[in-house]
């Protein structure tokens, strides 16, 4: 039997949908039944979806990108799983996850997150990367890694950027799951909208309205944010990244975190 993370193949159903409009590309997680978990297939998908969005011989790249989810959560972290089935995913889902968020964030398009359910642990991450969050009212954010043995650091760096040395210490160390308005309190969610009808028409109106801006005077401005808050590559935020994807990484690789991961697993099932 093929690891869980690819069970799903594309015959079945494609784990991401990409549609295209004008300037606008639609990404949405497509994996409800798994929570929309990121395994290993999710992952390619999701990076081929970008590789040709973004690929040099596009002659007109999006502008923006909205990135969504269907099912009742927007991504509740890693296949655990797979994660159990296999030590050396662990770690290969941290490093790909790492260059993914940074990816996002460095895309030349403005990408907007509409999340509704949870969007915890990796979920949380990739929401964080996005440039503009909206969220249902039902909707979660957190890192509750601690109990599997993982650190939450792959995406500190981000998160200082958007919520603040206090609040992105609280949340990284706490592991503490908070709602979607909490999160707008802290800077993390931008707007939030009282059910999902309401939320997809606002993300609709807002991806509008920003295709009908001047696309090289989005990217300069997106840009030249990324400079100030430090999260572009060369900025103090943004090369701390790697470093925080090798702590991450060497963690997962820890007797501690392969024993954590495990004993969760098997409590998990056990209440299943």
């Amino acid at each position: 039997m093929p690891p869980a993370s690819d069970r799903m193949t594309t015959n079945e159903q494609p784990l991401i949908i990409s549609q295209r409009a004008g300037r606008l590309l639609t990404i949405t997680l497509n994996d409800p039944r798994r929570r929309n978990a990121l395994g290993t297939a999710l992952f390619d998908q999701l990076e081929r979806a970008l590789d040709l969005a973004t690929a040099p011989e596009v002659s007109d790249p999006p502008s923006v990108i909205v990135l969504g989810a269907t099912g009742s959560a927007f991504c509740a972290g890693f296949d655990l799983e797979a994660c159990v089935q296999d030590a050396a995913l662990l770690p290969t889902f941290v490093d790909r996850l790492g260059r993914l968020t940074a990816r996002i964030r460095a895309l030349p398009a403005v990408v907007v997150a509409r999340v509704q359910g949870a969007a915890l642990a990796g979920g949380c991450a990739l929401v964080m990367s996005c440039d503009i969050v909206h969220a249902s009212a039902d909707a979660t954010f957190g890192y509750p890694v601690h109990r599997i043995g993982v650190s939450p650091a792959v995406n500190v760096p981000v998160l200082l950027a958007t919520a603040g040395l206090g609040a992105a210490r609280r949340i990284a160390l706490s592991g503490e799951i908070i709602t979607a308005r909490q999160a707008e309190s802290l800077g993390m969610v931008q707007s939030v909208h009282a059910d999902e009808r309401t939320l997809h028409a606002a993300v609709a109106a807002l991806a509008e309205s920003l295709c009908a801006k001047g696309p090289h005077a989005l990217r300069t401005t997106k840009a030249w944010l990324n400079q100030v808050d430090g999260t572009d590559a060369a900025g103090f935020l943004g090369a701390a990244a790697t470093r925080a994807v090798q702590a991450t990484i060497d963690v997962c690789r820890t007797a501690e975190s392969r024993s954590m991961l495990e004993s969760f697993w098997q409590q998990r099932r056990s209440r299943a």
